[in-house]
């Protein structure tokens, strides 16, 4: 399946960042070879307010492919949110095509902004999706407990309402991903899977997750592994090496891990993302 896929087989790529500077200049050339392997349907997540809105208007080139987000990313969380910036990132995200909100979360890794600003943009985000009803793309890294008592204070804000929500790109613990599940959050899996030591306990863990709550993402063009570029031409920067058209070698490593055929994989996780989102399967 990574080089000849079958001719109805259908991949989602649950997050494939396009407007990034990486990608954005050779966009239509990146998804011309996205579905030349299967790739047809990408979640283009916005991380910041512009990038939301370069995301948004790509998208709507490309209405039965694209789909957009808009939020703010914990890194781009530097100071606390402005009126103006929650109004601005309000008419965005109720938009009837903008069909969550995200991507928003916290990181606590070094070099990450300070922790009082990321709970603030993060809470005003939650907020925002419990009011709008719409689904979370969300984000979490080094801030297990903090990501979590947020989340339950909103819900508990809102009467028990949460909307879907998904912790995408999960590298966490076994303890970690078992909470998600018993909250019954969908799981994105990046090709991080994929790497050879650093992805054993992901690839141990994956059993936990309910088949039903699983999409798959390459995260592009972060979450680079071993030749998923092998595709691209030799010059092609190298510091984001990740491209769309390297999901199929996801789709084959959890189709192994899991027991399934790369095809049942691909159906499985699609049907999930387009659930989510609320696209109809």
């Amino acid at each position: 399946m990574s080089s000849v896929p079958d001719s109805e087989t259908v991949l989602f790529d649950f997050d494939a960042n396009l407007t990034h500077d990486d990608l954005v200049q050779d966009a239509a050339a990146v998804m011309e070879r996205a579905a030349s392997v299967g790739v047809t349907e990408m979640l283009v997540p916005g991380a910041t307010l512009d990038e939301s809105e370069a995301t948004i208007a790509l998208c709507r080139q490309h209405p039965t492919n694209l789909f957009p987000t808009a939020g703010v990313h914990p890194y781009h969380a530097e100071a606390l949110p402005t009126d103006a910036e929650l109004e601005r990132l309000r008419g965005m995200a109720a938009q009837q095509d903008v069909l969550a909100v995200g991507e928003c979360g916290l990181d606590y890794s070094p070099s990450f902004p300070d922790a009082k600003w990321q709970k603030a943009w993060f809470t005003v985000q939650l907020e925002l999706a419990c009011e709008l009803q719409k689904p979370l793309f969300l984000h979490e890294r080094l801030a297990h407990a903090d990501f979590l008592a947020l989340i339950s204070e909103c819900q508990a804000k809102f009467n028990g309402y949460f909307p879907p929500a998904v912790v995408h790109c999960f590298t966490g613990t076994e303890d970690e991903l078992l909470e998600y599940v018993r909250r019954d959050f969908y799981i994105g899996v990046t090709g991080y899977i994929c790497k050879k030591d650093r992805g054993a306990a992901l690839r141990d863990m994956l059993r936990h997750v309910p088949l039903n709550k699983l999409v798959i993402e390459t995260d592009a063009p972060y979450m680079g592994f071993p030749k998923c570029r092998s595709v691209e031409s030799a010059d092609k920067k190298k510091q984001y090496p990740n491209v769309p058209s390297a999901l199929p070698q996801v789709c084959e490593v959890v189709a192994q891990v899991l027991g399934k055929t790369p095809q049942d994989i691909a159906q499985i996780t699609r049907a999930n993302a387009r659930r989510f989102l609320r696209l109809g399967v």
